[in-house]
Parts: structure tokens; sequence; C-alpha cells
């Protein structure tokens, strides 16, 4: 059986449309996930003033840094927008499942994006040398101290 040319025509442009409709459900389903920082806060944000913590080999001992602390991964600096924050999230969330972004508090709403926590600054550390190794600037190791 022999198809003619406008029977092909008309079914790559069936085909086209089918893409076109499935990549716009997509970007539906993207725009349509939910922020946790801005509708409800995260499970273990950081809620005292943050502190970078120094490399490992830069601290008397790396165990002893700071008692009672938990360590978080700040990644990208700080963002301008939540659809921002939200794709980083996203991004990250492929390899590090703990990644969240978190609001800003004051005049000026920024979000911010974390991984973690960690115990110890060493598994924070690991986290952070992976990202950058990867390429991906503003990596900061934050320490939270419990309360």
């Amino acid at each position: 059986m022999t198809m003619s040319n406008k029977q092909v025509i008309a079914i790559f442009i069936a085909g086209i449309a089918f893409l076109l409709c499935a990549f716009w459900a997509g970007l539906q389903v993207i725009k349509q996930e939910p922020m946790a920082s801005a509708s409800q806060p995260a499970a273990d944000p950081p809620a005292q003033a943050d502190k970078p913590v120094p490399a490992p080999n830069e601290g008397a001992g790396t165990n002893t840094l700071i008692d009672g602390a938990r360590f978080l991964v700040q990644v990208g600096g700080s963002f301008g927008t939540a659809e921002k924050a939200n794709q980083t999230v996203a991004d990250l969330r492929r390899k590090y499942m703990s990644a969240y972004a978190q609001a800003t508090e004051g005049e000026e709403k920024l979000y911010r994006v974390y991984i973690g926590p960690y115990d110890t600054p060493e598994a924070a550390r690991q986290v952070a040398n992976e990202l950058e190794a990867e390429g991906i600037k503003g990596v900061t190791i934050i320490s939270k101290t419990q309360e």
C-alpha cells in the first residue's frame, strides 16, 4: 500500500501538533508545582543567623567545629523569583532529594535554595564539592545551631 504526498504531510502535521500539545501540557505541570517555601515552611529551615562554615582544614578539628549544629548547603546565593528557585530545586532533586527553597523575610522577597540538613560538616562539604565539580556557582555551607 502506498501513501500519497498529501497523506504523508497530514500525518507529519498531526505528529507535530501532538508534540506541541505534549510540550505545552508538560509546561503547565511544571508551573503548577507547589513551592515549599511560599506555601509552607520547610522541614528544617535555617531559623537562626546563617554563618558560613570554614573548610575542614581551616578549623581546629572538623568534628568540634560547632557543637550541636546541623549543616545546610546553600546553592546559588539568592534568587529574585520563586520560579527560578523552584527550577533550581527541581534540578537538584534529581540527585539530592532534600533540596528545598525558602523565602527570606523582609521588604524585598528573595528565595534561597538549600540541600540538607547534614549532621556533620564533612557530609555537607562532600555535597558542596560535588556541586562545585558540576560547575554550580555560589555554593556555601551554612551552620544552623539546634534549639
